[in-house]
C-alpha cells in the first residue's frame, strides 16, 4: 500500500511525500503509468524500477524521475517496504511554460543527487505554509539543475555544516532581499571568508550571490506589480536604486517592461528562471 501526503503546493507545482504505511503488506503492480512531471529524492530506503528493458535499483543519494504517459514497473524487496521519497509535481501548464523558457527535458527514470540538488532538497525540506513563492523558485532551480550533462555525473562534495552555512545566507537574502546586502555581509552569516563563500554558494545554488539576490527581487516585483503596485514603488521596494536599471533587468528577466507585466499571460511571471 502507498501513502501520500501532500505538503505545500501552488498552481503551478506540488511538493509532496510518498512513502507507506508500517505494518501494512504490500503488493507491486505489475505496471504503472504517470500522468505528470516529477522528481523524487529518495530519502530512505531501495526499490527496483524496471522501464524499456532496463533496470536501476533506486536509494538515498538518487531521484527518481517520471514524465507524462511514463510505463514503468517498481519492485521491492520487502514485504512491508521501507522507501521514502520527497517529490516535487508540475501541472501542464507549468511544465510547458518552463519548456518554452528553454528548461532541459528530463530523462527518466533515474539520476544522481550532485551538490547542487543535495542543497536544494535541504531548501525543499524547510518549505512552509506561506512560502509558495520559495518553493516555485525550488522547483524551478531543481529542474534547471538538469541543464549540464556533466552535473548529472558529479556526487556531491560538501559536508552537511556547508549546506547549514550556505542556507543561512539564503535565508537571509529571502529575508532581506530590500536591503543593500554586500558579499561580505553574506559571507559573514555564512561564517565563510567572501571568496570562498562565493564559489560555495555558486556550486550549491547554481547561480552567484548578487545573481541569486537579484532574482529573488525581481520575483517579488513580478507579483507586486501583478497585485496591482506601480512601477516606481515596487523598484524600490524590493531593493532596486535606479528605476532604470530595475526596467532593464526585469525585461531581460521577463520580455516585457514592468508596466506591462499585470497584462502579461505569460507563466514565466509566476515560474523561476535562473539563467
Amino acid at each position: 500500500m502507498n501513502r501520500y501526503a501532500r505538503l505545500l503546493s501552488t498552481p503551478a507545482v506540488t511538493l509532496s511525500e510518498f512513502d507507506h504505511p508500517p505494518g501494512v503488506t504490500h503488493a507491486d503492480p505489475e505496471v504503472e503509468e504517470t500522468s505528470h512531471h516529477a522528481m523524487s529524492f529518495v530519502e530512505e530506503g531501495t526499490f527496483d524500477v524496471t522501464m524499456g528493458g532496463e533496470r536501476w535499483v533506486l536509494g538515498p543519494g538518487t531521484m527518481f524521475l517520471t514524465t507524462p504517459g511514463m510505463t514503468f514497473s517498481v519492485r521491492h524487496d520487502e514485504e512491508h517496504p521501507t522507501d521514502r521519497c520527497l517529490s516535487i509535481s508540475f501541472s501542464e501548464d507549468a511544465w510547458e511554460e518552463l519548456r518554452t523558457a528553454g528548461v532541459p527535458e528530463l530523462a527518466p527514470p533515474h539520476a544522481e543527487v550532485n551538490a547542487r540538488r543535495s542543497f536544494i532538497r535541504h531548501r525543499l525540506t524547510t518549505c512552509e505554509p506561506g512560502q509558495e513563492m520559495r518553493l516555485e523558485l525550488l522547483a524551478g532551480s531543481l529542474v534547471e539543475s538538469f541543464d549540464a550533462p556533466a552535473a548529472r555525473r558529479r556526487r556531491p562534495s560538501h559536508t552537511a555544516d556547508l549546506v547549514r552555512q550556505v542556507d543561512r545566507a539564503v535565508e537571509l537574502i529571502d529575508v532581506s532581499f530590500a536591503q543593500p546586502l554586500s558579499l561580505r555581509e553574506l559571507a559573514a552569516v555564512a561564517h565563510m571568508s567572501p571568496f570562498h563563500f562565493a564559489r560555495v554558494f555558486r556550486e550549491l545554488v547554481g547561480v552567484p550571490p548578487h545573481r541569486y539576490l537579484m532574482t529573488v527581487r525581481l520575483r517579488h516585483a513580478a507579483r507586486m506589480l501583478h497585485d496591482g503596485g506601480s512601477v516606481s514603488n515596487v523598484c524600490y521596494d524590493v531593493g532596486f536604486a535606479s528605476l532604470s536599471h530595475f526596467i532593464t533587468v526585469f525585461r531581460e528577466r521577463f520580455g516585457v517592461v514592468p508596466s506591462q507585466a499585470r497584462l502579461s499571460r505569460r507563466r514565466a511571471l509566476a515560474l523561476p528562471r535562473w539563467a
